[in-house]
């Protein structure tokens, strides 16, 4: 039998302060854009930096938490699940990758 695991963790700054709203349901969940940078050299020996942005998802208590500590900048590490999500918009077929938080922590602190 075969182990599988869908595990990510990402060390970087929020490019924007996190959006916390309520569900239908009640249950809190907030959004958050983190920047993660990766650094090589080319051929020439010049520098190069690489950003990538990832849409983060969290819920109920993390949710909370991040309304109340974490702004634009802050410093988080961020571990979870990574999550694609296909849907229709208009005739387009549209994909989303997200990390859905099980862990986040703000560095800063």
């Amino acid at each position: 039998m075969s182990k599988t695991q869908n595990s990510v963790q990402l060390i970087g700054y929020l490019g924007r302060d996190p959006l916390v709203t309520t569900a239908k349901n009640g249950s809190k969940r907030a959004f958050l854009r983190i920047a993660t940078n990766y650094y090589r050299k080319n051929k020439d020996g010049t520098a190069l930096k690489k950003t990538t942005w990832h849409d983060i998802v969290a819920w109920d208590k993390k949710a909370e938490n991040i309304e109340n500590e974490f702004i634009t900048g802050s410093h988080v590490l961020v571990e979870g699940e990574i999550d694609y999500q296909t849907f229709v918009k208009g005739t387009q077929k549209r994909y989303v990758t997200r990390i859905l938080a099980t862990k986040i922590l703000n560095l800063d602190r």
